[in-house]
């Protein structure tokens, strides 16, 4: 069930900012079409996409604070991702 658009998200996402919205669904949907590929099982990859599309939001912000500014240490994450193959 991957999302077309930011409007279909779950109400736990649309509480965040526009720009955590759509790092959910791209998570989400990224995680749910490889595993949907390589298990053929859609249970599984829902299961799968919504684990690692929620950790997103845990790793990304503590407490239940407003949306914090992107710091230093956030891009540096976003960059070692990117660089060890974890984002596209």
């Amino acid at each position: 069930m991957p999302y077309d658009s930011v409007a279909q998200l779950p109400p736990h996402v649309k509480k965040y900012t526009d720009k955590v919205q759509r790092q959910w669904r791209y998570v989400f949907n990224s995680v749910y079409d490889k595993v949907l590929k390589e298990t053929d099982d859609k249970s599984q990859a829902e299961t799968r996409a919504f684990k690692a599309a929620n950790a997103i939001l845990s790793k990304r912000f503590v407490g239940k604070e407003s949306m914090i500014k992107n710091t230093r240490s956030d891009y540096f994450n976003f960059l070692i991702d990117k660089w060890l193959g974890n984002l596209r």
